[in-house]
């Protein structure tokens, strides 16, 4: 079984950020996901792309949740795609 590997797009200063980086870090200590966090503010092209619409959580390319990620979305993401 391969580790489902999340990007958060994320930038500092911003309360909901924070949240969401703790709520999967917990996933993270788990093993369930691998994390790589992005600050949008550091490119250009992430910058233009996500603005102000932080976190983004990504899997495989593609936006999967916004703003505020709660665990119980994270478990429903990570159940979904580790069933594929």
């Amino acid at each position: 079984m391969t580790i489902p590997a999340l990007q958060l797009m994320s930038r500092k200063a911003c309360c909901l950020c924070d949240d969401a980086a703790a709520v999967l870090s917990s996933f993270v200590m788990q093993g369930r996901c691998t994390l790589e966090v992005l600050d949008v503010d550091q490119d250009v092209a992430l910058a233009a792309r996500y603005g102000m619409d932080v976190p983004v959580l990504l899997y495989a390319d593609t936006v999967r949740l916004m703003h505020r990620i709660e665990q119980q979305n994270v478990e429903l993401l990570l159940a979904e795609v580790v069933e594929c």
